[in-house]
């Protein structure tokens, strides 16, 4: 007889309570899921025949006492032990028939294979055809911390053994927190799906649920099935409760249909379709809701995305999202970064990756879901776009040869359209060692329009040509230091970049997907000022930096600080509609500022000083600390001079080895209000932890708040039961996801 290890309930339980709720993201606070239980169990071990059958494997037999009855039977007294490959029983007392391989069992009966034990009163069993029962049996299952028992498990050959009246809990023994039972269990291993009837969970010895009938995998594959339904609450939805069901269609695609029933809007319909081929994979995801009693009208919520490899260099990639109404993702989407979204993009590209040449084909458009958002501050569709960059094979006298290449149709209800051609051939001659570079560069930018809905006089066809110059060099400098008593190397790099645009009158042309770059350090070496091809900066400058490096012996780099200025020879009169002509001889000092000692915390600093004014105009720090993978302390802080300040504190931390707090406070210092606070407290025992929180939001532009609450109870080898707070935390804490 051989019993199969893991699963008299487990895994019927990992697919009844499987924790596919929507939203859910878990991740153990403890290391060892098991680091608090007090049962910490070796799995036996055994001696193993390799691949043979049960036929084939030799049969050896221990006893204290043994007496032949005739020619074939043998009665065995006394600390019996009888193994068969990988297999073990010890007993009492053994009647072993050598002729059929039956025996019966009696007194103390233990069956062995790895680490799944069973213990019995009885065993009667043929060790041939694999053919037994044995009565009153308990069970563990060790590496999973299980344990239970049946009152009676039989098994009908290699392929099915069923169960009566079975129990399962992965608590310690004598503390059953929690626990499955089923009135009668059936697993066929040939299938690999076993069959539960009336199964009841139990927690604190209280009925928890009641199911009538499942059935579940034996194995890791995914099983059609209920599952576990999630209950919330928030001040927007009232009571949220929906009920998922899973289709495991095929081996490659699989879907979950949720009915939803929400307190104060009504009956929702949302669906999830998967697919994995050899070449392609993509997520469709719809929900709608009809009639909603607060909006007074249907509302839906469309988002596909699809990739596909279509020949070798070649990758097609769809993201299409829609929603029925501005206030959707705001009254449905539940956080914080939903509710903020402005715009749901519909994009599908085409993209080649060449070893000296890329090219992208871009459809894109957006739907606008900020109702705020007036029509002429509203993205263009691209309809289509496309995109090259070339480098040249060769290297004629140590240059570089590139080649960028745009060409796109804009469209927009109400606005001047049409299409733009931009092109930008370079050419450079990089010189360099190993304490320096220079490099000269010389572009030609060329940008030409063919438009529609011009305004009376304007011409149709603008078009713009314009060099630019430059000239990038920096030197290496290091040397060896000693810090703390450990050895470092420490470098110091200047660097100098020369760049000269000349002024081209550009009011003519339209503003298309253009604006100015957030001044930043990495502002202080790009040769335009603005993020596309509408207007290009007209220059003559002079960038001036240095960065300083600490590296450790391993090359890690332990410090790294920058700082530099642009200083301007001439006025910056290129502009876009309504900017102001920039005179000033000098721009804001920028600096970056990198601490990664190696320990459990890192920080990093931005700022932006204007020393025109002797001010910040921009600056932000964050500090992070994590001691462990569980624990975490983050501190953040972002300032824009008139436009926001916020102080961010997040924290992850165990108390006592049973308790947790977890905590995110995001201030507006500016507004004098919060945008999002995040408290929850929990407890967790050796089988299972109860997450309590709540959370409070801005959900709108407007400043309106959503509160919700979340309650998670896990049992340990089930599954989670309620809306996951751990989701709440990725999003919330940073850094959560470890190091």
């Amino acid at each position: 007889m051989t019993v199969q290890p893991p699963g008299l309930l487990p895994r019927l339980v990992a697919m009844l309570l499987t924790s596919s709720l929507i939203g859910v993201a878990h991740a153990d606070l403890t290391e060892d899921p098991w680091a608090l239980c007090h049962d910490h169990d070796t799995p036996l071990s055994a001696e193993s025949d390799g691949a043979l059958s049960a036929q084939e494997s030799p049969t050896h037999i221990l006893s204290d006492y043994a007496e032949m009855l005739g020619s074939r039977l043998l009665k065995l007294h006394g600390d019996v032990l009888i193994r068969r490959g990988a297999q073990t029983l010890r007993a009492d007392s053994v009647l072993y028939d050598d002729l059929s391989a039956r025996l019966s069992a009696s007194g103390a009966v233990s069956y062995t294979q790895g680490g799944f034990l069973i213990d019995g009163d009885s065993a009667d069993m043929n060790l041939d055809s694999e053919i037994g029962a044995l009565t009153q049996a308990r069970y563990r299952y060790l590496p999973r911390h299980a344990h239970g028992n049946a009152r009676l498990l039989l098994r009908d050959g290699p392929a099915l053994t069923r169960l009566a009246y079975a129990s399962y809990t992965t608590c310690d023994r004598g503390d059953l927190d929690w626990e499955l039972r089923a009135r009668r269990v059936n697993l066929n291993h040939d299938t690999a799906v076993g069959s539960a009837w009336h199964v009841t969970l139990r927690f604190q010895d209280v009925p928890f649920f009641y199911f009538p009938y499942v059935n579940f995998p034996l194995n890791d594959e995914r099983k059609t099935g209920l599952l576990v339904p999630s209950i919330g609450h928030s001040d927007e939805t009232g009571l949220d409760f929906g009920a998922p069901f899973y289709w495991n269609i095929a081996p490659n695609y699989d879907a979950t249909i949720t009915p939803r029933v929400i307190e104060r809007r009504g009956l929702m319909a949302m669906g999830e379709f998967r697919y994995l081929t050899a070449r392609s994979g993509g997520t469709l995801n719809l929900e709608f809701l009809p009639d909603d009693s607060v909006y007074g009208d249907d509302r839906g919520l469309f988002a596909y995305r699809h990739g596909a490899h279509l020949a070798p260099r070649w990758r097609l990639d769809v993201d299409a999202n829609y929603v029925s109404d501005e206030r959707y993702l705001a009254e449905l989407g539940g956080s914080l970064s939903a509710a903020s979204t402005t715009h749901m993009e519909r994009r599908a590209d085409v993209r080649y990756d060449g070893e000296y040449a890329t090219l992208l084909t871009r459809v894109q458009g957006f739907q606008t879901v900020d109702r705020d958002l007036p029509s002429a501050a509203r993205p263009y569709q691209r309809l289509p776009q496309l995109l090259f960059n070339g480098l040249a094979p060769t290297h004629p006298l140590g240059t570089d040869w590139q080649l960028d290449g745009e060409w796109v149709r804009f469209e927009r209800d109400g606005s001047v359209t049409g299409a733009r051609l931009d092109l930008e051939p370079a050419i450079a001659l990089p010189i360099s060692s190993a304490g320096y570079f220079f490099t000269p560069r010389i572009a030609l930018r060329y940008t030409q329009y063919q438009l529609d809905n011009q305004a009376v006089g304007a011409p149709n066809s603008p078009e713009r040509s314009v060099p630019l110059y430059s000239l990038d060099s920096g030197l290496y400098l290091e040397r060896d230091t000693q810090l703390g008593g450990q050895d470092y190397v420490h470098t110091l790099e200047p660097r100098l970049f020369y760049l000269r645009v000349p002024r081209r009158d550009q009011d003519a042309l339209p503003v298309f997907d253009t604006s100015a770059f957030d001044f930043s350090y990495a502002q202080l070496f790009r040769d335009n000022r603005y993020t596309s091809a509408d207007r290009q900066g007209d220059t003559d400058q002079l960038s001036a930096a240095v960065t300083t490096r600490l590296l450790d012996r391993r090359g890690a780099e332990r410090l790294r600080a920058a700082l530099g200025q642009i200083f301007y020879f001439r006025d910056r009169e290129v502009t876009l509609p309504g900017e102001m002509t920039d005179t000033r001889n000098y721009s804001d000092m920028v600096g970056e500022i990198s601490l990664r000692p190696g320990g459990a915390w890192t920080t990093t600093a931005t700022l932006q000083w204007n020393p025109a004014a002797d001010r910040i105009e921009r600056g932000g720090m964050q500090f992070h600390w994590q001691p462990h993978a569980r624990q975490i302390f983050n501190a953040g802080y972002r300032y824009r001079r008139d436009q926001l300040e916020q102080a961010d504190l997040s924290v992850l931390w165990p108390l006592t080895p049973h308790w947790h707090v977890v905590g995110r406070w995001n201030y507006s210092l500016r507004e004098r209000r919060p945008l999002e606070t995040l408290a929850g407290v929990q407890y967790e025992s050796c089988c299972w932890a109860l997450r309590l929180s709540t959370r409070r939001y801005v959900n709108d532009a407007a400043g309106d708040s959503n509160q919700s609450f979340y309650l998670q109870l896990e049992l340990k080898g089930l599954a989670n039961i309620g809306n996951s707070v751990e989701d709440a935390l990725e999003r919330g804490i940073l850094g959560y996801r470890g190091r």
